[in-house]
């Protein structure tokens, strides 16, 4: 049986007030809408980030990037 219903003030509030047995085990799923999670858009970064006059002159390794 599926009945809707929505959250108001943190509680679910099923629609058509259904008739269900007091201790009666439930399942509730949640429907995300697009409107739900805004998109956030993405910026770009200019590479180096910090500029310098002699590009190139730093030697970036794995293990350099991990003590930094």
């Amino acid at each position: 049986m599926v009945i809707p219903g929505k959250v108001v003030g943190g509680i679910v509030v099923l629609e058509g007030s259904p008739k269900l047995p007091e201790g009666a085990r439930v399942t509730v799923s949640y429907q995300e809408t697009l409107e739900a999670m805004p998109r956030v858009g993405k910026k770009r970064i200019h590479v180096p980030l910090v500029r310098t006059g002699q590009p190139g002159t730093v030697h970036l390794t794995g293990e350099r990037i991990a003590e930094a």
